[in-house]
This record gives C-alpha cells, structure tokens and sequence, in this order.
C-alpha cells in the first residue's frame, strides 16, 4: 500500500487508495461531572477485532469500543481548571471506508504458557451488517452504513504449519470463488460462512454436542482471520468492471502468447 501510494503522488489517483480503504476513529478521555474533553481522531487502514471472548461480529465491536471508566485512584487530570475528574475513556469511529478490512485476532500470546497460540474458538460473521452503531454521534449517517462481505481469508492449521487461501467476490451480484494456490473454484456460502467459523465440526444453528456424545469433540484446523466488506451503496464506484483498456499492453502481449502456446 506504502508503495502504491507513493507511486500515485502526483498523479490522478494520488488519493485513490485513502479513499477506497481508509477510515476515522476517535479517541477521546471525557469527563463525567465538567465539561472537559480530550480526543484526537486518527485514520485507520484495518480494524483489529478480538475472538477471544466474543461469539460474533458484533459482539467484537461492542468490545473495541467499551468504556473504561476513570475514577478513584485512576482519576483524569483534566488541567489546572478542573483538576482530577472521573472520566470515560474510549474509542468511537468517526467514519468507515468503502473497503472495510476486518482483522480477526486469531493468533494470540498465552502469558500462562509463554507461547502464541491460535485461538480455534467458534466465532460467526454476517453475510451484511450494519456499522452504523459503532459510529460517534457527530458522524455523517446520511448514507447508510450496511457493509456487503466479499472476501474471507482463511488460515488452516496450527501455528507453527499452516496454508492461506481466500474466499472472494469479485462482483455485486455473483458468487464467491476459492483461491487456493492456483486453482480456483466455485464456493457455496456454507464454506464461506460456517465452515470458517472455527470451533467444534457439527456445530450448528446454536446446538452443541449432547452429553451423551463421549467421543470428545473434532475442533476445525481453518478458520477466518480476515474479513473484507464493502459499503453497499458503493458497490457500484468499487467493483467496476475490468476493460481490455485496464490491463496493460504488455500483460496483454503476455497472455496472447501464453493462449497461443496453449493451443
């Protein structure tokens, strides 16, 4: 992206990649009994969402931007107006991009074990959810924040073995692909969604193993570590269709050949 970006300077699509990918979150200290406020807003490229702890999607949002409350003995020293306050601390997002990276934070270090683990735990996302909720509440909400997925990044295995492939949509309306290495084929929105869930093989719609079941449980080795949505009402701007005119002429030259010594 650093590099892309620094290509485009100068350019008409200097700021292309802000655009498409690019949001605002909020961080603020607010004080409970004075008017006093402390915040900065900062752009983000990707948001890093906590599994551990959370069964969904949305129950990591509602984590990322939980209130800590500042009282006691960690009081805010809002200057020499007000002194020390109780306060809430916390982050908001100002706005999402139209090409919205979620980094699912599968890979985490045990401070017990003194080791990185995966963390295999069971963990849903939505086909389309709205992020309007997560937004402060001086944010533009003229358009609708519903958010389309069209991508799923997918690690299988353990820590120390794995192998990466994704799942993409590369139109509005169309279906997904799996891209493994180099061969690709259609999916079904069963292995998009539920088999990258994670957690325990044969677990559906809200129904675990019986107690009766005495083998233990098979916990699936793949799941989803990145989730790509894009806005709904953007579809249109960001999935244009590829013209013989975008591919460059000698990737062109290329692949005539390449056809030609095929056939």
């Amino acid at each position: 992206m650093e590099r892309m970006e620094e290509k485009m300077k100068g350019t008409d699509a200097q700021n292309v990649l802000p655009k498409l990918f690019c949001g605002k979150v909020k961080t603020y200290i607010s004080c409970i009994n004075v008017d006093y406020e402390s915040s900065c807003i900062e752009d983000f490229w990707d948001i890093q969402l906590n599994v551990s702890g959370n069964k969904n999607l949305e129950d990591s949002f509602r984590d990322y931007i939980q209130v800590e409350k500042m009282d006691g003995e960690n009081q805010y020293y809002a200057g020499e107006q007000f002194k020390l306050q109780d306060a809430n601390k916390g982050v908001i997002f100002h706005s999402f991009p139209e090409v919205l990276h979620l980094h699912l934070k599968r890979f985490e270090y045990d401070i017990e074990r003194d080791v990185l683990m995966k963390i295999n735990d069971r963990y849903e996302f939505p086909d389309t959810f709205d992020a309007s909720p997560y937004l402060s509440d001086d944010a533009d909400k003229s358009e609708l924040y519903t958010y389309q997925l069209h991508g799923v990044l997918v690690h299988s295995g353990d820590l120390n073995a794995g192998h990466y492939y994704a799942f993409l949509k590369p139109t509005k309306d169309g279906i997904f692909y799996k891209y493994d290495d180099d061969k690709v084929t259609r999916a079904t929105m069963r292995e998009v969604l539920e088999d990258n869930y994670g957690g325990e093989i044969g677990y559906t719609n809200g129904h675990v193993r019986t107690p009766f079941q005495k083998t233990a449980p098979t916990i699936r080795q793949n799941s989803a570590y990145m989730l790509v949505y894009i806005r709904q009402s953007r579809l249109d701007h960001v999935l244009l269709p590829v013209t013989k005119e975008d591919t460059p002429p000698h990737l062109r030259k290329f692949f005539y050949l390449l056809r030609t010594l095929k056939y």
